[in-house]
């Protein structure tokens, strides 16, 4: 990783919509994670969990897709896939107390 702190923009992508929101924000401080979540936007408790799993999901597909662009001759889409779906057991597997700080973002 980078020493020199850098921050995300908006992608170019999303229209001026008012109703577009940001759901995640991941940064990694002094070897800690820091998390800010947008939770309880899916008006369903219930169906909060399933709408994180496709967020989640939609983010492995994204990264596969950009380290693909990035080393067209490396790894293929589903091995890289495989790796960061076996980076997410094992983190889950051996690493259970989060560490750092969580935030949910009020409306």
């Amino acid at each position: 990783m980078s020493d020199q702190q850098k921050s995300l923009s908006k992608p170019a992508s999303i229209p001026d919509d008012a109703r577009a929101q940001e759901f995640v924000r991941f940064w990694i401080a002094n070897n800690t994670d820091h998390v800010s979540l947008m939770v309880g936007s899916a008006g369903d408790p219930k169906k909060e969990p399933a709408m994180w799993g496709f967020i989640l999901a939609d983010i492995a597909k994204q990264v596969t897709k950009v380290l693909r662009e990035q080393d067209p001759d490396g790894l293929e889409a589903q091995e890289i896939m495989s790796q960061i779906m076996g980076g997410m057991t094992e983190r889950l597997k051996h690493a259970p107390q989060l560490s750092g700080k969580t935030m949910k973002v009020e409306d």
